[in-house]
């Protein structure tokens, strides 16, 4: 699954409508297949009960928007339409495609469990996505600077349209990376230096293609959602590991090392945005009051799941028309789902992944074999805080990718290593 969903990332992120199902497809045929071989014997390990009635919730909302019938009755487009019957959400197709990506994300979510249920499947799971990101952001790095990268503007992309996006999936790779170097730092203790550089040498590699990466994207919350996650991870470990002060100033020492490398030596592109925040704010600001005022006008069941665009024109005026008009989505991913899910669609989402995140830290014991499980707890705050002010999660393939993290994550290690 970690080559697909690279394969994704780099073919724009999936983002067209024909490539988003054709991803939820490949998805779906990964379960069939995984549960026709061994690993089906490990699905008995899953406790599912609360995932699932919660996952049910949301689809079950999402489908309701597909009828006349609810508070109100059908939304008043249909009527200004003069098309019977109408439907709770403004864009039935929009909502049936949504529908099929959220069992696309379900699949890849069941993917991750199965793989995680075993703890060192799990870790070798966790590994080989740092070894392919690397890779990936190897890829990625020769296009831009080769200048074959397809988004123009100065900044690194990664396959994506937005560079934005990249920086969240680069975010990422960083702090699973981090988690990587700080177990491999760990296993070699008591051991010389340069035989602890030598044998931690390919996380370190990965690291440093994966934050590079991210400087280059030049985003601004991108860099800081990652940092604070790799704060939060440091500080963890500490305080779980009496002897883990080396490997905090280790880590430490590198991401210093190589920020204050690139962005000393000539990168002066995240500067210039830094100087740039106060009228993108002023963007912001409009954006999310327009589409405040949107979940206000509709707050049980919004508009209906993948209106955004719908409802972006629609609230379109002269006033607000230079900060919306090209905009395909909210700029954050909480205010979009109370828009197009209402309360009674968003809560139960919500709910979903804080109680999958809430699982995998309990699991975390006491002892130090669970580097790798705070590591991928750690990485959600990229993609939560970054979450605020950006649209990663409506790429397809970042929302997989995520997907298959929590299921990663929620059943980390539940049996016996064998």
């Amino acid at each position: 699954m970690p080559v697909v969903f690279t394969v994704a990332h780099l073919a724009f992120g999936a983002n067209q409508t024909a490539a988003a199902q054709w991803l939820t497809a490949a998805l779906g045929i990964g379960l069939i297949i995984a549960m026709a071989t061994p690993l089906r014997g490990d699905a008995g390990a899953i406790e599912l009960r609360i995932p699932a009635a919660l996952f049910a919730a949301v689809l079950a909302v999402a489908l309701w928007t597909l009828t006349p019938w609810g508070p109100g009755g059908t939304h008043p487009a249909w009527t200004w339409a003069e098309v019977t019957p109408g439907a709770l959400t403004v864009d039935r197709s929009a909502t049936v495609g949504e529908i099929t990506k959220l069992l696309g994300l379900a699949s890849a979510f069941a993917l991750g469990a199965l793989q995680g249920v075993r703890r060192d499947r799990a870790q070798a799971t966790a590994e080989l996505i740092v070894w392919i990101g690397a890779a990936f952001a190897l890829v990625a790095l020769l296009s831009f600077v080769s200048g074959l990268q397809v988004a123009q503007g100065g900044r690194l992309t990664g396959g994506f349209l937005s560079a934005n996006s990249g920086a969240t999936v680069f975010g990422v790779l960083t702090i699973l990376g981090l988690a990587l170097f700080l177990r491999s730092w760990r296993r070699t203790d008591g051991q010389g230096l340069s035989s602890r550089l030598t044998q931690t040498a390919v996380p370190i590699t990965c690291i440093a293609l994966s934050l590079v990466c991210l400087i280059l994207t030049a985003s601004r919350m991108g860099m800081a959602a990652t940092f604070c996650a790799a704060g939060v991870l440091l500080v963890w470990t500490q305080a779980r590991q009496s002897n883990g002060r080396g490997a905090i100033l280790a880590s430490c020492g590198l991401l210093i090392a190589v920020a204050l490398l690139l962005l000393l030596g000539g990168n002066d592109l995240l500067w210039s945005r830094m100087g740039q925040t106060g009228p993108g704010l002023n963007d912001r600001s409009a954006l999310f009051s327009t589409h405040w005022d949107a979940f206000i006008a509709s707050p049980l069941f919004g508009w209906g799941l993948g209106s955004f665009d719908t409802v972006n024109l629609h609230l379109m005026v002269a006033e607000t028309a230079p900060q919306v008009w090209t905009i395909r989505a909210a700029h954050n991913v909480y205010l979009q789902w109370l828009e197009e899910a209402g309360v009674v669609g968003a809560t139960p989402m919500f709910l979903l992944i804080g109680w999958i995140i809430v699982r995998s830290m309990r699991r975390v014991g006491s002892g130090s074999s669970h580097g790798l499980l705070m590591g991928l707890i750690c990485a959600n705050l990229v993609i939560l805080l970054h979450g605020l002010t950006d649209f990663a999660l409506q790429v397809p393939s970042i929302a997989a990718f995520w997907s298959f993290l929590l299921g990663l994550q929620f059943t980390y290690g539940s049996k016996a290593r064998r």
